[in-house]
């Protein structure tokens, strides 16, 4: 009797849980895994966005795909704006977040003013810094005709040779206080104890950052790492105000070629094979950075 009294609150208990659990599950089946079934099956069809009957037409859609030299080109400037996140952006959280660490008293206030470009619209603040780099008003072109010369003023979104760094530039304007963020909590669960205990064994600073402190922030860095690349890649609102893709293509990213290609010129199977690809890129790089990462000798 108690065996299997112990067995029917088991059940219960089991069941329980799943019914806590069922509209969750129902939520993402709904909201992600339909979505992806749907556009894996639109990557397939040639359609319009108006007719009531897509046509069938297998793999035609990534064929086209793989002749895009457009859409390979704005993989590779995807790529570009991940390094820029990562390195430039990481490397700055970083630094910023060890510089924060060492005056806990003024901590509170600079996680709040470091943090609040990432809380705004890339709408919001495109159209921000599409105003001051404005080639005949904006503050920072007359900032440099003052302090050098007017050959110093630029259309950094419209010249071919510095649209992609100005949107790099505000990219990591806009984002870099995530990583902050992130590694200064890491840095404050740092037990006070293991640095004092590198400090009397004679360890100077770098000796403790490099052998004490990046250490523990191991696995924090893996997180900033990925979530960078992963963001920067996907970078869409800050492209559509500033540059559209221009000029000459050179600020092209995928999710601005999906969107032109199937709500601009209605070829929302060939919109969707770009998905379907860009989102496979994506996974793939994702799986390789915690990879690499769980193999590094340090981790």
């Amino acid at each position: 009797m108690r065996v299997r009294g112990a067995t029917s609150r088991s059940r219960r208990a089991q069941l329980t849980g799943a019914a806590f659990v069922l509209p969750a599950m129902v939520l993402i089946a709904a909201l992600q895994v339909y979505p992806l079934f749907r556009g894996a099956l639109l990557s397939l069809q040639e359609w319009d966005g108006i007719s009531f009957t897509p046509t069938f037409v297998g793999l035609e859609n990534y064929h086209r795909l793989w002749g895009d030299e457009v859409f390979w080109r704005s993989m590779g400037n995807a790529f570009g704006f991940g390094a820029v996140g990562l390195l430039v952006g990481g490397a700055l959280g970083l630094v910023m977040a060890l510089a924060v660490n060492t005056d806990p008293r003024g901590a509170r206030f600079f996680r709040a003013v470091f943090f609040l470009p990432w809380m705004l619209s890339p709408v919001v603040f495109g159209f921000l810094w599409d105003w001051l780099l404005d080639p005949a008003i904006g503050p920072v072109n007359e900032l440099l005709a003052v302090i050098g010369s007017e050959t110093w003023r630029h259309a950094w979104f419209g010249e071919p040779d510095t649209a992609f760094w100005a949107v790099a530039f505000v990219y990591v304007w806009s984002h870099w206080g995530f990583g902050f963020l992130l590694f200064l909590a890491g840095l404050q669960n740092i037990p006070s104890s293991v640095r004092e205990a590198a400090m009397l064994d004679g360890a100077g600073a770098w000796a403790r950052f490099r052998y004490v402190v990046w250490p523990l922030l191991r696995p924090v860095t893996v997180v900033v790492s990925v979530v960078s690349v992963l963001l920067a890649l996907q970078i869409f609102g800050t492209v559509l105000v500033t540059t559209d893709g221009g000029p000459g293509f050179r600020t092209e990213v995928p999710t601005l070629r999906i969107y032109k290609e199937s709500f601009e010129n209605y070829e929302f199977g060939l919109g969707a094979a770009m998905s379907i690809v860009f989102g496979l890129v994506l996974v793939v790089l994702s799986v390789v950075q915690f990879v690499v990462a769980r193999r590094s000798p340090d981790a």
